[in-house]
This record gives C-alpha cells, structure tokens and sequence, in this order.
C-alpha cells in the first residue's frame, strides 16, 4: 500500500511541475492558460450625447470560441459602462453613420445564405426606429453613402434592377460583343 501512495505523490509532483512549467511557457510567450477574447473597439462617433461604435471579440470562454462577433455599442455621456444598442450579435458590421438626428448602422445576423444584411435606424433615444433589409454588403455599403448624401434608401427591388442595368444595358448582348473585332497593336 506505501507503494501506491508513494506512486501517487509523486504523479501529484510531476503534474503540478507540468502545470507550473506550462503557465510559466504560456505567459512567456505572451499567452495564457484560460481563455480570455481578443475585443477590438473601432472608431466611435458622437451622438445625441453617446459615443457609438463597433465592438468584435474573438475566443474566451463562450461556446463558440472561434467565431467573431460583432456588438454595436453605446457608452453614456458620463462615461457609464458601455451596453449593446439592440442586444443583437453581428458576424459582420458597417457604418455608423449620423445624418440629422439619426444614426445608421448595418450588419448581418450570420452567414447563412438566405440571410440579408440590416440597416438599422436609431433616434438620440438609442431607440431603433426603422430596419431596411437588403441583399449583401455592396448594396449596404451604396445605401449608406446615399444616406450620406441626403438620400433615402432604396428597396432591394430598386437595387436589383440597377444592377440588372449595370451588367446587362439595354441594346447590348454577348452575341453583339463577340462579333465586334478586337483593338489590336499597329
């Protein structure tokens, strides 16, 4: 029976010196042994008395360690703790951006193929007013810089004729364009 317990001490021994050597080797590369998520806070922007911006953390101890997550957050004039405008989690985000007394921002639920990307409108109440669905992040991105412009913002039904227009103009085919010679050096 001393045999054992002896056995066992001495395991106790060695996985405690592996335990120490391993923290030791973690913190001096730079790590830790226990998770903890990587934030990263974009550029805020002012609004009515908030400063809003896009906060992406990455790992720690939630079940979905390797996935990104997107936050838009609004900390208080008096510098209160920062809190989630909407209580959403984003896999992707744009904007903001502050036209009148409105603020924009847009993101995208996850990456399932039938999702769409939101534009979401909020008042200086940190309210959200208004959500306009469209179809990826160029149409995002044309939308918010229509609204930067004074613009309204179009229906996905606008947005996927204009492109139809873009990549197929009336009087033109591929027929045509394959017939057409081609420029060559002189």
């Amino acid at each position: 029976m001393g045999q054992v317990i002896l056995g066992f001490r001495s395991l106790l021994i060695k996985l405690a010196l592996f335990v120490v050597f391993a923290a030791l080797l973690a913190w001096a590369l730079g790590g830790t042994l226990f998770p903890r998520p990587e934030v990263k806070e974009f550029e805020s922007i002012l609004f009515g008395g908030h400063r809003c911006y896009w906060k992406v953390s990455m790992g720690g101890n939630d079940p979905g360690r390797g996935r990104i997550v997107w936050q838009f957050m609004a900390a208080g004039p008096d510098g209160q703790d920062p809190a989630p405008i909407g209580m959403k989690t984003w896999v992707e985000g744009a904007g903001p951006i502050a036209v009148d007394d409105n603020l924009y921002y847009a993101g995208l639920a996850s990456h399932h193929p039938q999702e769409l990307w939101r534009i979401e409108r909020i008042d200086e109440s940190l309210a959200i007013v208004e959500e306009y669905l469209l179809p990826d992040r160029l149409a995002v991105e044309q939308q918010l810089a229509r609204l930067q412009q004074g613009l309204e913002v179009q229906g996905v039904r606008t947005i996927e004729a204009q492109r139809g227009l873009v990549l197929d103009p009336p009087g033109h085919s591929v027929e045509e364009e394959a017939r057409e010679p081609s420029v060559t050096d002189p």
